[in-house]
């Protein structure tokens, strides 16, 4: 009975420090992916030597995180809208759908729901993308003008950095 004892107030110890470790991790993998993304359109948009965009929306409403994001070749130069292509055209050829990770907020910086990189890899808005839950720690993508991004984590109170 004292074993049984001794092992509930440990996990009783331990069950916020998990909690704490769970939603860090969930932040760290979904700036992770979109760091991917975005790092995936500038090879390509390098490799193409075409515009290649990273839309904040798979599908739906521009800009609505909650759906995800989609990376796709553009020959227009409209951004496809700012809303995700569902298919493949003449003007269109997605690299990459994905599906938003759950609990996960995102606040943006940057003015255009979608990322643009040129042929020589730079892009067309720089500025910082927040992943968060509540009162947790943010976790920070910051895009320079050079198309670079990088990801730094700062407390719940304090804005992303700029590039």
């Amino acid at each position: 009975m004292i074993v049984v004892a001794i092992v509930g107030i440990l996990a009783a110890i331990a069950a916020p420090q998990f909690t704490d470790m769970l939603r860090n991790n969930r932040l760290s993998a979904a700036s992770s992916a979109l760091q991917v993304s975005l790092n995936l359109a500038r090879s390509e948009a390098i490799k193409r030597g075409a515009d290649a965009k990273v839309t904040i929306a798979a599908t739906g409403t521009p800009g609505a995180f909650s759906n995800g994001w989609t990376v796709f070749v553009d020959k227009t130069a409209n951004g496809n809208a700012g809303i995700a292509p569902v298919a493949d055209s003449a003007t269109v050829t997605r690299l990459e759908v994905v599906a938003a990770p759950a609990s996960v907020l995102f606040a943006k910086t940057a003015p255009a729901n979608y990322f643009s990189y040129n042929g020589q890899g730079r892009i067309n808005s720089i500025g910082s993308l927040r992943f968060y839950e509540s009162t947790s720690d943010n976790f920070c993508l910051v895009i320079s003008s050079s198309g670079r991004v990088r990801m730094t984590r700062v407390a719940s109170a304090v804005a992303c950095p700029s590039a």
